[in-house]
């Protein structure tokens, strides 16, 4: 039996979706005036791209956690998607800063692979951590942190946004 109506969970969910999405374009760098959509199949926001005189189109894909946001500069060229590189921010509710950034652009770029792209930011994250506990005069295991980055990169990977 098929009805028109919302029930309050999916209700609850559209209006979860709105305020992820409203805080994602207020808070985050790079997205003011920026247009996002969600993908749930691949569960990521995607900016509008735009085509350059050579016929690639150029977006950015954003993962988002309730502590972490992942971009990946991605461009579509004729063949495959590439990667040209990777920014991550952290945020503590009211702003947002870079943690770190890696990029591959022109020439160097890299062709997409979701679990590459993924490792890489592991990398980056595990990096980062790493300094910030150095620098703190702590210490932590190699193992311990590599572990704590893959589950904060992981939390980036899970659905966000429900399709109702």
């Amino acid at each position: 039996m098929k009805t028109s109506t919302l029930t309050h969970t999916q209700s609850m969910v559209m209006n979860s979706n709105q305020t992820l999405s409203t805080l994602i374009t207020k808070h985050l760098p790079a997205l003011s005036g920026s247009s996002l959509t969600y993908n749930p199949a691949k569960q990521v926001f995607l900016t509008m791209g735009y085509t350059s005189r050579a016929g690639n189109t150029y977006y950015k894909a954003i993962r988002v956690s309730d502590r972490l946001a992942i971009y990946y500069d991605l461009g579509e060229g004729y063949a495959h998607t590439f990667l040209n590189g990777i920014t991550l921010f952290c945020w503590d509710g009211q702003e947002a800063k870079v943690i770190a950034r890696r990029s591959w652009g022109g020439c160097n770029y890299r062709i997409f692979n979701e679990g590459n792209a993924k490792m890489e930011c592991i990398d980056m994250l595990r990096e980062f951590l790493s300094g910030q506990l150095k620098a703190s005069g702590e210490q932590v295991g190699q193992g311990q942190l590599l572990e704590y980055s893959r589950e904060m990169v992981n939390e980036t990977h899970q659905q966000r946004l429900l399709a109702v």
